[in-house]
């Protein structure tokens, strides 16, 4: 017998557009690299400083996102037979409606509270990685110039290589 396997709008929209989600982000990075280079021609000095190349989504952005309590922690509640639970406990055994109601809500408020806050968190933790390897990149740059500049260089051509191989559908070695 086939098993049936199902898959989510989000891994299906990932696997889509991987693609274009890998190169951005690679660009990004060469762009940072590039920015870097730049900066140690025009004689800045080394000060480890906080950059955030993500900015904090809006209030509108996580409201949206904060719909997503419904999705993703809520799922995996009622997965986990945590309502069934509950309502066995509360209405089965103290035979209150009400009482359950109000601590669904509760959960339900609790769950939408921390997804609008959760992106804000994840995002200044994205922040804080790029921060970090930013600032190792600079301090190698720093430290021992020539260095520096051949790895930053490794990887811009690293980046153009795979770029022209897939432009020109070149075979992998």
């Amino acid at each position: 017998m086939k098993e049936i396997t199902t898959i989510n709008w989000h891994t299906k929209v990932l696997k889509e557009h991987k693609k274009e989600i890998t190169y951005s982000a690679a660009f990004s990075f060469v762009v940072a690299l590039g920015y870097l280079i730049w900066s140690y021609a025009q004689g800045s000095v080394f000060v480890w400083q906080s950059i955030s190349p993500i900015e904090q989504p809006s209030i509108l952005v996580r409201v949206f996102y904060s719909a997503l309590a419904f999705a993703v922690p809520g799922y995996l509640l009622y997965i986990a037979g945590f309502y069934k639970f509950l309502h066995n406990v509360i209405v089965r055994g103290l035979r209150d409606w009400q009482l359950y109601r109000g601590i669904k809500a509760v959960i339900w408020v609790g769950l939408i509270f921390l997804m609008y806050e959760v992106f804000g968190i994840i995002v200044s933790i994205m922040n804080a990685v790029f921060s970090f390897f930013y600032n190792l990149f600079k301090l190698v740059l720093y430290i021992s110039p020539g260095i520096g500049v051949f790895l930053i260089l490794t990887i811009v051509g690293a980046y153009a290589v795979v770029l022209a191989k897939k432009r020109l559908k070149l075979p992998h070695n």
